[in-house]
């Protein structure tokens, strides 16, 4: 068996997808090229020609589209798009000749769908198909109906959830700003803390030194007018007030260096 484009070599003979169907009528086997839905046949390059004298209303579809081709036909193959003939007992499918061939060579059973369908129109199974079918379709319908409910619910969930991330977000948004103002208003207040005691402490040092420079001033005076017992006082004053500066450096410098940092809650 060989396979070669659109055909298939069955035995000796070629099987074709579609096979002209005036062709057919004069026992010639010819691949169709073109399809007429008002006529319902395949038709070769040849035949169409011919047609197309006969029918000029007729629409003619080619091979570009071959997908209008299908359907057409209920007594055709949805596969090979030949012509059902058979049934397979074994697999219970209905079979064109092309499918006897590739598929069911093993199988052992076949009815003729031409014995199958006789008296078949006066069965109750035939006969109750339409209200079977109606009852589907109904069924169907429902279900369609149910899901279009499900896709306005689902819309209206996600819509909803959108609404409340944004909500969700703008009292985010406002948290966040208050505690942003809380922690400046805190270094602000730190900041000028911080400031005001590196003021004091720079007026501090500079009167201390001012005193210092007036002290030693006055003593050189007093020294170098002979005042021995005032040169005294001054010396002892001026000792006194060297401890006092010393132990204001002292503790100026023994204090921690304050620097400013931030440090963010990680919990937030």
């Amino acid at each position: 068996m060989a396979y070669g484009g659109s055909s298939m070599y069955k035995g000796s003979d070629l099987i074709h997808d579609y096979s002209c169907s005036k062709c057919e009528e004069d026992d010639l086997n010819t691949e169709a090229q073109h399809f007429c839905p008002q006529c319902e046949n395949y038709l070769c390059d040849k035949c169409v020609t011919r047609h197309g004298s006969y029918y000029k209303k007729h629409t003619v579809f080619g091979r570009g589209d071959i997908q209008k081709w299908a359907g057409f036909f209920i007594d055709r193959c949805d596969k090979h798009r030949d012509k059902l003939n058979v049934h397979c007992d074994d697999h219970q499918e209905l079979c064109c000749s092309v499918c006897v061939t590739l598929d069911h060579r093993l199988c052992s059973k076949f009815s003729h769908l031409d014995d199958l369908a006789r008296g078949f129109l006066n069965t109750a199974d035939f006969k109750l198909l339409p209200a079977a079918v109606d009852n589907i379709r109904s069924k169907l319908d429902q279900l369609m109906n149910a899901g279009k409910k499900d896709q306005i619910s689902l819309k209206d969930s996600y819509e909803k959830i959108i609404a409340e991330i944004k909500a969700h977000r703008k009292e985010i948004n406002m948290i966040l700003d208050q505690m942003e103002k809380k922690t400046v208003q805190q270094l602000d207040s730190l900041m000028k803390d911080l400031e005001q005691c590196a003021k004091d402490d720079l007026e501090t040092c500079a009167k201390m030194n001012d005193q210092l420079k007036d002290m030693v001033d006055k003593l050189n005076q007093i020294t170098c007018n002979q005042k021995k017992t005032n040169s005294y006082i001054g010396f002892r004053k001026c000792q006194t007030m060297l401890k006092e500066v010393t132990s204001v450096m002292q503790e100026i410098q023994g204090r921690p260096k304050e620097g400013l940092r931030f440090k963010s809650d990680e919990s937030v």
